[in-house]
């Protein structure tokens, strides 16, 4: 009898885990970047990122960090713990202010303007932390024009 209980209990644990939605990661990526301070030897930024919802549930975002990098070299790193909801089958631009070392600015332009190109790539990598759903890593690479990024370097 006490046997048929266990197997009961975990036969309806299997089935309503089977019922549960599978959740997607939410997507993020770097939708803008403004230049809100300058020093001698940093830059204070702040990153604008694109959260997207790909589900059909709203998420709360806790808490997100990440680093940012211009052509595979290290530009920025933040970290955010303004909560944020993001809606189901919605995005969000969440704000998020950095600093910047001169020299992990200058470099990489530098480096795209010597060999000609018109565009530099990025990469955002790092975690974020969704309120009842635990922590999931992204890990999202594209490219930006170079124009939009040569105003942060000194002439």
């Amino acid at each position: 009898m006490r046997r048929t209980f266990w197997v009961l209990v975990f036969f309806f644990a299997a089935l309503l885990a089977a019922c549960a939605p599978r959740l997607q990661k939410p997507e993020i990526s770097l939708a803008g970047i403004d230049l809100v301070g300058l020093g001698l030897v940093e830059q204070r930024f702040v990153l604008k990122l694109r959260i997207r919802n790909p589900n059909d549930v709203d998420l709360p975002v806790n808490a997100l960090n990440f680093d940012v990098e211009l052509n595979a070299r290290h530009f920025a790193r933040g970290v955010s713990d303004k909560p944020v909801i993001i809606p189901r089958q919605g995005e969000t631009i969440l704000e998020v202010r950095t600093v910047s070392r001169l020299g992990d600015v200058l470099k990489p332009l530098r480096d795209a303007q010597k060999n000609g190109r018109e565009r530099i790539g990025y990469r955002v990598f790092g975690n974020v932390e969704l309120e009842g759903f635990g922590s999931f890593p992204f890990d999202r690479s594209g490219d930006v024009p170079l124009k939009a990024l040569e105003k942060f370097a000194p002439k």
